[in-house]
């Protein structure tokens, strides 16, 4: 039996458009936006557009009422363009240029200030109507230490009392409206970690309303929101989060989610071809230059023979891609079925931090992206050509 993709056949689909290709299910974004929606259902919901920042994607996740999250000026003119509402949408960045903080400045977005330092350098340029400061508790979650981004070791955030001074500066600078931020990690599966996030950030918060004599209008506890790769894991109990949330909260202020894996991830789909079977080795057209999670990370992806998902997984093989570089490898000693040269394996749960991650290392241009929907497929980003890898060199 053919992996089917929204319908469509996966096989299909790599003879249409060719390997290495990028799919996305069209209908599995809008249900994970509307989990979010019905689990949060009074919070101000923002997608990560560092997760996916395809056009075709962020409009479709902008017609859908979120707002965005941004760290740079150049996503916000993605955004922009995407037609998501900037003022209703998030700056969340980490050593920003005069440059990105003049863009976000202009276009009236919620701004998540990482430093002092920064606080300083965006005065000498303008002052925003409302300001948000990044707290960093001092502890943090991710599935890998790479992606835990708090606790004594990170560079994002500040400490409390760094921060209790900056909002203090901002008062006495004239600005009104407050928020707070923390976010400390990616991709977890721990319901109660997000209740201990909740907790943590009102009791912060309540000290600098005390101390300072502010009231925050909203609390964004950030993204972290994961969903399981590994055959071990179990999906979060995203309803019950919600309920536990929102019993566990006792500030008036909005509730901010910045959500980006959890809205695309298990939508895409990676899907190459068999060039090569040596011994154990199964060699394919995609490679750390298509996804680098399992490079860069050691992250686990299923990965099923697209040509026939009910064949029992008899052998234990290693996938490895063309790229000169002996980390190259997606999966080892992964248990599969019998595979041939010119048969298509589907790497899944690879619609979040994919494509955009990718590289044209080993002169390897980037893949194509195609969105499928009920039977129906179309291309949302041409395959690149030796002509683009060249593009803007200059003699």
């Amino acid at each position: 039996m053919e992996l089917q993709i929204g319908t469509v056949s996966a096989i299909t689909l790599a003879k249409e458009y060719a390997t290495p290709l990028y799919v996305y299910d069209k209908q599995i974004i809008l249900k994970r936006i509307q989990e979010l929606k019905d689990a949060f259902p009074n919070a101000h919901i923002c997608y990560a557009i560092k997760a996916n920042p395809n056009h075709s994607i962020l409009k479709l996740i902008a017609q859908q009422g979120l707002g965005v999250d941004c760290s740079n000026r150049f996503e916000l003119e993605l955004a922009e363009k995407a037609g998501f509402d900037l003022k209703k949408s998030v700056f969340t960045s980490t050593n920003p240029s005069n440059e990105d903080l003049k863009k976000a400045l202009s276009t009236g977005v919620l701004m998540n200030i990482d430093h002092i330092s920064i606080w300083r350098r965006m005065q000498k340029i303008a002052l925003p109507k409302k300001i948000s400061f990044r707290i960093n508790p001092g502890f943090g979650k991710g599935k890998f230490p790479e992606i835990d981004v708090g606790g004594k070791d990170s560079k994002f955030g500040m400490s409390e009392e760094l921060a209790t001074e900056c909002y203090r500066l901002a008062k006495e600078s004239g600005i009104k409206n407050f928020g707070i931020h923390m976010m400390t990690g990616s991709c977890i599966l721990d319901e109660a970690y997000f209740e201990k996030l909740v907790q943590t950030i009102e009791m912060i918060a309540e000290n600098i309303e005390n101390k300072v004599g502010i009231k925050f209008d909203w609390i964004d506890i950030g993204g972290g929101i994961g969903v399981p790769y590994e055959p071990f894991e179990k999906p979060l109990n995203l309803k019950n989060m919600g309920e536990r949330i929102k019993f566990i909260k006792k500030s008036n202020a909005v509730l901010v989610l910045e959500p980006g894996r959890y809205i695309v991830a298990e939508s895409g789909t990676l899907l190459t071809t068999v060039t090569t079977v040596k011994d154990y080795f199964i060699g394919v057209d995609a490679g750390m230059t298509t996804l680098i999670r399992p490079m860069l990370y050691g992250a686990y992806h299923p990965i099923v023979l697209a040509n026939d998902t009910s064949l029992p997984e008899t052998e234990k093989l290693t996938v490895v891609g063309p790229i000169c570089e002996g980390t190259d490898c997606f999966a080892k000693d992964r248990p599969l079925p019998k595979i041939k040269e010119g048969d298509i394996l589907a790497i899944q749960i690879a619609g979040a931090y994919g494509f955009i991650m990718g590289s044209q290392y080993n002169g390897q241009p980037r893949p194509a992206e195609v969105l499928v929907s009920n039977g129906f497929h179309t291309i949302i980003r041409r395959r690149e050509t030796t002509e683009d890898l060249i593009r803007n060199e200059t003699n």
